[in-house]
């Protein structure tokens, strides 16, 4: 809990005080890229979020939890109407199928993201097999449509060129940055800020305090998590406590017409109709 008080304690401040400095956002390890004048998000709104969740099981132990967190997360998504990006790895939905069905057919639409099969370290593999690897979890999810976005297993980024062979749009970079999607290495690069895990609870003043100056700057507030992380001993009600005021937030800034919600896929999509529509090559960043 410790880093995430001194977080709070630091942006509640700056937050307070009317102003960020990036000196403060580096303290707390976070980069701000400004977004361009006049940059607005699906719907005409001035800013976005998305959250993406990493459905994935490691070790055998987190099955029960990533059951439970899984039924949570899509409770928040339908009780809200916020919609989420599930980054499948195939291995686990293949020996967890009530749980991939429960995302598929939720009410409120859920993007299907790529995560491996074999959640598969794309710094340890080369590209053929990391290629392998991909098209193998795309099989086992027998999906209607090409999926759009990747997130990278540890968020170990590699193999670019392989993503944009199979179509990808979008990926989740490693970097906390509070700005616009950065177009990189050939897809969206939509960088996250907040990573929820049972060291957040009780944190949902502070993670608000994000969604706020998020919408200030004309940023995405991309939360992730995985739904064994929001599990404490067994029970998935705890965090419950610290989310639900947190997507309660999301839907309100929403409905006030300040804050676009979308899965990343959408987003990328909106950035690059708007691209197209200006004859525009995105921008290739270092």
């Amino acid at each position: 809990m410790k880093n995430v008080v001194l977080d709070g304690a630091r942006l509640s401040a700056s937050v307070g005080a009317g102003f960020v400095t990036r000196r403060m956002l580096r303290e707390i390890r976070i980069a701000y890229d400004a977004s361009p004048r006049g940059t607005r998000y699906p719907g005409g709104a001035k800013a976005a979020a998305c959250i993406s969740v990493d459905f994935d099981v490691t070790e055998s132990h987190r099955y029960g939890p990533n059951r439970a967190g899984t039924e949570k997360l899509l409770e928040l998504s339908q009780r809200y109407e916020v919609p989420l990006t599930w980054a499948i790895c195939g291995k686990t939905a293949v020996e967890d199928m009530d749980s991939y069905h429960r995302i598929l057919d939720s009410p409120v639409s859920q993007e299907i993201g790529i995560h491996t099969y074999s959640h598969m370290d794309a710094l340890k593999s080369g590209p053929t097999e990391f290629e392998e690897d991909i098209t193998k979890c795309l099989d086992a999810l027998d999906m209607r449509s090409a999926p759009r976005t990747f997130v990278f297993p540890w968020n170990r980024e590699n193999h670019f060129e392989v993503l944009c062979k199979l179509g990808f749009k979008t990926y989740r970079g490693k970097e906390r940055v509070i700005g616009p999607p950065d177009h990189s290495n050939g897809l969206w690069n939509e960088r996250p800020v907040y990573y929820v895990d049972q060291k957040s609870f009780g944190a949902e003043s502070l993670i608000m305090k994000y969604v706020d100056l998020c919408s200030r700057t004309s940023a995405v507030f991309h939360l992730w998590t995985h739904p064994w992380s929001i599990v404490m001993e067994g029970d998935p009600n705890p965090m419950l406590k610290t989310l639900d005021p947190v997507f309660s937030h999301l839907r309100e800034m929403n409905r006030r017409g300040v804050l676009a919600l979308c899965t990343m896929g959408e987003i990328a999509d909106h950035f690059d109709s708007i691209m197209a529509s200006r004859s525009m090559v995105p921008p290739e960043s270092n």
